[in-house]
């Protein structure tokens, strides 16, 4: 039974980390299964990807149903490494542009790296129109570095650049990412001040399951420590309906060393007209 499937005119979205194809115990061969029927039964409308190489972005969306489709940048330039990939559902969203930036001083040079960073890091930026009731959305989504302390102001910053710049233009936002750092650290502070976007977890309004259970478990199964390193935000004219980590083993094999985490998303105005 599907955790969060889609419902009404809410949007249905998910960060997921992949996991690279590492050699050891958990091989991408064994994994990919698990993700194509944990993802073909929730059927989420978008979802932010980290850490997928080319080849298992292709065999994973190859395998979902043939509305799917991806769209990012290798963080080594073109196909070229780990990619913050953003898959989504073309018969419901229409992809109107793609725009990929590296965390560093020079963001539109291919490989960058600043700041300490341990690898080159990337923010995949999509920008999308729903064809049920015609909303614009910016879709955003990252993988912050997990050694430097330093680059982890930049990415807000950058971040927080990229949302106000859509919310200007009319969009409603939400991030999604693998952040490499919990819920009570300086950078999930400096990315929800002001309001520019809130965490959808601590939406009062949402049933929210699961918030306890740290999201990156290493293979090991659920732990309720409360660690949530992988977040869904959302920009004010969206407001969260359900939110939750997904702690399946499709046939008894996690897909990733992550929780993907979902949440249903209903626009605030489809929601005032209703009411």
């Amino acid at each position: 039974m599907a955790l969060l499937p889609p419902r009404g005119r809410a949007l249905s979205v998910m960060t997921a980390n992949l996991r690279y194809p590492a050699r050891d115990r958990h091989p991408w061969a064994q994994r990919l299964p698990a993700w194509i029927e944990l993802l073909t039964e929730e059927a989420p409308h978008v979802i932010g990807t980290q850490e997928g190489t080319i080849e298992q972005l292709d065999a994973l969306v190859d395998a979902l149903p043939a509305r799917y489709a991806w769209t990012g940048e290798g963080r080594a330039g073109g196909n070229a490494g780990e990619f913050t990939a953003v898959i989504f559902d073309a018969q419901r969203l229409d992809a109107r542009a793609v725009d990929v930036r590296w965390i560093s001083e020079t963001p539109d040079v291919p490989g960058s790296r600043s700041w300490g960073s341990s690898h080159p890091r990337t923010i995949t930026t999509v920008d999308l129109r729903d064809r049920v009731g015609g909303h614009a959305l910016r879709f955003i989504n990252v993988h912050v570095d997990h050694r430097s302390e330093k680059a982890r102001p930049h990415a807000a910053r950058m971040l927080r650049a990229l949302a106000a710049e859509g919310l200007d233009d009319g969009a409603q936002v939400i991030i999604t990412g693998d952040f490499n750092v919990d819920q009570h650290h300086d950078l999930h502070r400096l990315l929800v001040a002001d309001g520019l976007v809130s965490d959808a977890v601590d939406a009062s309004e949402a049933d929210v399951t699961d918030a306890d259970v740290d999201t990156f478990h290493f293979y090991r199964g659920v732990k309720r420590g409360g660690r949530r390193i992988d977040w869904i935000l959302h920009s004010p004219g969206l407001r969260p309906l359900a939110v939750a980590p997904n702690t399946s083993e499709p046939g008894g094999v996690f897909p990733s060393d992550h929780y993907p985490v979902q949440a249903r998303l209903a626009w605030a105005r489809d929601a005032l007209r209703s009411e």
